[in-house]
């Protein structure tokens, strides 16, 4: 079985121009410091967070503008893992930087491949689709954090409920309940989950395209109890015979627009020419009735007009035109009129059909209404086809959908049925046992034999923890059931066994039990070769654990250290090499 362990965490602030570096070894380590602000939850937390783990970091951290990079070994080989906000760089054995711009997605994707960590949750927006967690959910069972995990377990990082109801599926898939093989069998389940959602929804698109089909064109009973091969015949024949009159109409009645159209124009010039022949002939009558001589004054502008005999014979002349225009004029309205008259004609005999049409098809019915109770002669038959067309077309597309609908359950259910076969009945009973044993023995090692465990069956069950014993019995009981399921998930070899940290263990200050027995307890609990680092206050209680640990000691300096900062900020420009090439998605 292969271990994570951290190497190296490598912290700097471009904010406050400091860094720092921190080396951890494979077996025992502590975060030790002589007061309990100098930064030993946090040191702990950002190996986690440096990973892609939310935690409840201290607000202050937020101002820093900081970036990290993890050292760490699985199976002999390191990998580095960078972070910088919420951006995550990656660097795996032999390779390239490579650049993730989320934690979610695809950098949770090759994470979880890494660690070997197959558990998928749902997505909470749609539960079709399946999602590799972030880390945070691959380092639960391994991080006991100070604030939070003493009262609750399962608690130690934040934004857990980006998932619903994760809890049973994440414990069980630890604690060797749920096989990776499980999340085959889950991925094929939501893949035809997802066909038959989008088979669902058409079958609701077309039940209410029905619903409105009805309400709107009412089917014709006498063809709804035609059979689906005489009703295609007749519905093509009534097709076609409509589509040809409707375009005959369709044209006739362009031809008709034409003619009107060009008999208003050549009226208008026919108007024109009858005014101007009239007037031209009352000025040829004033210029030889009323003007003696070749030439007329005008009383109002002083202007002399020509009166000659050639002027007066070119009156008459525009007259002649303007007649002649005349006669051309009416000719062509006669022409258009009789043509309009033969158009509208065939237009007449056009809308004729087509009422026959309907009138035939109509009498068909022996009803005067439909079984909609529209009156007959409101309703078309011609509405009735298209009603009857339409429900025919998507009843059969609705049946093809509810018969796929049928098949995905009964295949989800086979699927369902060999997934529950990988973990017999005996296997859990013996998994449930197990962990009952492990944790009786834990509760007796520490002392806390007034923990209730009778209604503890298995990992689930850790609420029914709580408040049972005094407080610090309270807090061993807690610490046995972390060591249990510690224990029982290096037993099902689901992932890579992760380093164990545990952040101040002694809690509720442990006055009626000896905290240098819970640190030797947590010295022989956790398996071997896996690495332990414990965060605990510089005390003489520590000592036994602290001669064989690599010590990490904070001072009132905390973590970052200005002198450091060109160190560590050097070996976090990890973006660089890659900043010519194109991120992951």
């Amino acid at each position: 079985m292969k271990n994570l362990a951290f190497k190296r965490l490598v912290v700097a602030s471009d904010t406050l121009k400091s860094g720092n570096q921190f080396e951890f070894k494979p077996r025992f380590n502590l975060i030790t410091a002589n007061d309990n602000s100098f930064g030993k939850s946090t040191l702990a937390k950002l190996l986690f967070w440096t990973l892609g783990g939310d935690l409840e970091l201290d607000i202050t951290w937020a101002s820093f503008d900081v970036r990290c990079l993890v050292d760490f070994t699985i199976g002999g080989e390191t990998y580095q893992v960078g972070r910088y906000g919420n951006i995550m760089f990656l660097h795996r054995p032999n390779g390239q930087w490579e650049k993730f711009p989320k934690i979610t997605g695809k950098y949770s994707e090759v994470f979880a491949e890494i660690v070997g960590f197959k558990a998928l949750l749902p997505n909470r927006n749609d539960a079709t689709k399946l999602e590799s967690p972030p880390p945070a959910f691959y380092f639960l069972p391994f991080y006991v954090d100070q604030r939070r995990s003493w009262s609750h377990a399962w608690n130690g990082f934040i934004n857990l409920e980006q998932y619903s109801k994760w809890q049973k599926t994440i414990i069980e898939y630890h604690t060797g309940y749920l096989l990776p093989e499980f999340f085959e069998f889950e991925e094929q389940i939501a893949t035809r989950n997802l066909e038959k959602k989008t088979a669902e929804i058409e079958v609701k698109k077309i039940e209410t395209a029905i619903e409105v089909v009805k309400t709107y064109l009412p089917t014709s009973i006498k063809t709804v109890a035609l059979s689906k091969g005489e009703f295609d015949t007749l519905a093509a024949e009534v097709t076609e015979d409509i589509a040809n009159l409707q375009a005959k109409q369709e044209e006739l009645l362009g031809t008709i627009a034409e003619i009107q159209t060009e008999r208003l124009y050549l009226q208008s010039q026919l108007d024109l020419s009858t005014l101007a022949s009239t007037e031209l002939e009352k000025d040829y009558s004033f210029s030889v009735e009323c003007v003696e001589g070749e030439s007329l004054l005008c009383p109002l502008c002083g202007t002399e007009h020509d009166n000659s005999s050639p002027r007066r014979a070119s009156i008459l002349a525009d007259k002649d035109e303007a007649d002649s225009l005349v006669t051309q004029l009416s000719g062509k309205i006669d022409l258009l009129d009789k043509k309009l008259v033969r158009t509208q004609k065939q237009h007449e005999s056009t809308r004729t059909e087509i009422d026959f049409i309907n009138n035939k098809y109509k009498s068909l019915d022996s009803s005067e209404t439909t079984d909609t109770g529209t009156n007959s002669a409101e309703s078309s038959f011609l509405g009735s086809i298209a009603s009857r067309a339409v429900q025919m077309h998507v009843q059969q597309t609705m049946e093809t959908k509810t018969t796929l609908i049928r098949t995905i359950n009964a295949t989800n259910k086979n699927l369902r049925a060999e997934q529950k076969k990988l973990l017999t009945k005996d296997e859990r009973e013996n998994l449930d046992a197990t962990f009952k044993d492990s944790l009786a023995k834990y509760i007796d090692e520490l002392k806390a034999q007034g923990i209730n465990l009778s209604p503890i069956e298995s990992p689930l069950d850790y609420k029914k923890l709580y408040g049972s014993g005094g407080a610090a019995e309270s807090t061993r009981g807690l610490l046995a059931y972390y060591m249990s399921i510690i224990r029982q998930a290096h037993r099902a070899e689901n992932e890579v066994f992760s380093a164990v940290v545990i952040d101040t263990p002694n809690q509720q200050e442990q006055a009626d039990f000896n905290y240098e027995k819970i640190l030797k307890f947590l010295m022989d609990s956790v398996p071997p070769n896996t690495q332990l680092i414990l965060c605990a206050m510089n005390r003489s209680e520590i000592d036994s654990y602290k001669s064989a640990a690599h010590v990490i000691e904070l001072d009132e300096k905390k973590i970052l250290s200005d002198t450091k900062y060109a160190e560590c900020r050097a070996l976090l420009n990890f973006d660089a090499p890659i900043s010519s090439s194109s991120p992951a998605q």
